[in-house]
């Protein structure tokens, strides 16, 4: 097998874990694996700002905000001033968001978030500079920051 292919059975391997997690995620309860990864998130931190949440996730903040209006839309989790600086909002999860947790399935994100702390930094380095490198020369490079992983894949019949 050649360099070539094992890039893109690597990448197939990826996407198809992605996928599979994506459908287990919706089947079982209804929101894609964005939202149960940042609930999951959130039940390992409470009282995370959107910043902080977006730091966790390492994942832009105005893409976690749209993520977390979703699943406050939905009654997942709460907002609450801050009782220590009124300017700053925390997020929880309510009874509903922990009940959906309970059924949830495990997320493939988590997997690949865990590998990538246990490589080397020097590693996590060269990996991010040679996808980078692969993304701009495929020309897949968009103008606006990256979403969590498949939020932006809109199904029909699917709460926005």
């Amino acid at each position: 097998m050649d360099s070539s292919q094992a890039v893109l059975d690597h990448i197939r391997h990826i996407v198809r874990a992605l996928r599979v997690s994506s459908r287990a995620a919706e089947k079982h309860c209804g929101l894609s694996t964005a939202q149960l990864f940042v609930l999951r998130t959130l039940e390992r931190s409470e009282g995370m700002s959107v910043n902080e949440l977006a730091a966790s996730t390492l994942t832009h903040q105005s893409s976690v905000s749209v993520v977390v209006k979703r699943l406050v839309d939905q009654g997942l989790v709460l907002k609450r001033v801050s009782k220590g600086d009124s300017r700053r909002v925390e997020l929880t999860l309510s009874k509903k968001g922990r009940s959906v947790l309970r059924r949830s399935p495990p997320l493939v994100q988590e997997r690949l978030l865990e590998a990538l702390s246990k490589s080397k930094p020097e590693d996590r380095d060269q990996l991010a500079r040679l996808l980078g490198q692969f993304v701009k020369k495929a020309g897949l490079r968009a103008e606006t920051p990256p979403r969590l992983l498949f939020e932006d894949d809109e199904k029909p019949g699917r709460k926005p």
